[in-house]
């Protein structure tokens, strides 16, 4: 090659390498193997779910997606939004008029497994990650699925001077209730979670220990630890792009229901001019939820909303799955040796996958990997319980011969 063809071609030649290293990066990502970290006591329930659940040992992501901030945001922006008629009811969760809305895809067949689906901060039956999960439920386990909405989320009205709050599993509670009152206790109910509807479910989970009407749980993408997720939040980068869209999105959803927070009589300690000035996450919580919720400040608060805790009490079958990159909820709030005392947890984490994303494929427009691992679940924990129910009718069957 000579100095001359060099120098004519050199523009050329230098814009090839960047498409050249890119394309060197995929081929690397399509053959490089991504196993993930499985975490739990090895007892023969355990077992019997990890031999049923391949997808647990790996998780291949779209090889041109090669960081987590690229993870997370396609996974807002790329994926299609299915289309999805949703039956609504608007269930009372308090005495002071409070509701939350629920959103039915299809009303429940006798006996028909139902998926109860939990979303992150202001969020709803209108994000794509939920309407996946809901397909991919529906297509694959002929499952129903019930989207509960926090307060005053997925376009429904406040209809109390009360918004959401992490540490408060009442609404869910009684959700609970509600569904179970409609399908009858023998019906299987599931519930994932992700993100701040993750750290919601762990912390009933724990809290209602061994009456847990729940028949088995999966939590993507939690904050066990609020005071590190928030730290983590408040680092340069993530607070000029996270954090700020975050705290836009609190803003606008307080603007939303303001008619309920003008009135001082109910909350006088609450500063809307305050509210609307946040910066950050940490800021709206100070202005916003503190003082509606009775906490002495925000770190109080965060305490409070940790799921971290709760994690030893939990009775009920239960899937964690996070990413190690995860770049708003940190693994590092999982307490790895809670989940080693706890025969009732198998903990996922996988090498990426960003925050609510885990996009598979080279054109990641549809089902993501949390949609096969949930279904994956599901489905070995419906074999198990027909087994131990298999087991619990011989038994009886035994027991009245024997008598």
């Amino acid at each position: 090659m000579s100095w001359s063809f060099l120098k004519n071609h050199s523009r050329t030649l230098l814009l090839a390498i960047p498409s050249t290293v890119a394309l060197a990066g995929c081929l690397w990502r399509i053959i490089k193997k991504y196993p993930s970290t499985i975490i739990m006591i090895p007892t023969e329930e355990n077992q019997f779910i990890l031999n049923q659940c391949p997808s647990f040992s790996e998780y291949r992501p779209t090889p041109w997606l090669f960081n987590s901030h690229l993870m997370t945001v396609f996974g807002v922006l790329f994926r299609a939004l299915p289309k999805i008629i949703f039956q609504r009811i608007l269930l009372p969760v308090d005495d002071s008029g409070g509701t939350i809305a629920i959103d039915w895809h299809t009303r429940p067949r006798s006996g028909q497994p139902v998926l109860i689906i939990l979303h992150g901060l202001t969020g709803g039956s209108d994000n794509e990650y939920v309407r996946w999960m809901i397909l991919s439920a529906h297509s694959k386990l002929d499952m129903c699925c019930a989207v509960v909405h926090a307060r005053g989320c997925g376009r429904s009205q406040l209809t109390s001077p009360r918004s959401f709050c992490a540490a408060s599993t009442h609404d869910l509670r009684m959700s609970v209730q509600y569904i179970r009152s409609i399908v009858g206790n023998d019906t299987p109910i599931f519930a994932v979670g992700y993100s701040l509807g993750a750290g919601i479910l762990t912390k009933y989970l724990g809290e209602e220990g061994n009456e847990c009407r729940l028949n088995s749980a999966i939590i993507c993408c939690a904050s066990f630890d609020m005071l590190l997720s928030t730290a983590n939040m408040e680092q340069w980068w993530h607070t000029h792009t996270y954090n700020r869209r975050l705290t836009n999105n609190l803003i606008r959803y307080i603007r939303q229901h303001e008619h309920h927070f003008l009135k001082t009589e109910s909350l006088p300690n609450l500063n809307m001019n305050e509210a609307y000035q946040s910066k950050t996450i940490r800021d709206f919580d100070r202005h916003v939820v503190v003082p509606q919720y009775g906490f002495r400040d925000v770190e109080h608060y965060y305490t409070e909303a940790s799921s971290k805790k709760w994690l030893k009490h939990i009775r009920t079958p239960t899937l964690i799955l996070s990413a190690i990159d995860d770049p708003i909820c940190p693994i590092d709030g999982l307490p790895i040796d809670d989940v080693l005392q706890n025969p009732h947890l198998i903990a996922v984490k996988t090498v990426e996958g960003g925050h609510v994303s885990y996009l598979q494929g080279w054109w990641p427009r549809t089902y993501s990997y949390d949609n096969v691992v949930v279904v994956e679940y599901i489905k070995a924990r419906l074999k198990q319980m027909n087994f131990e129910f298999e087991n619990k009718t011989e038994e009886q069957n035994l027991l009245n011969i024997n008598v």
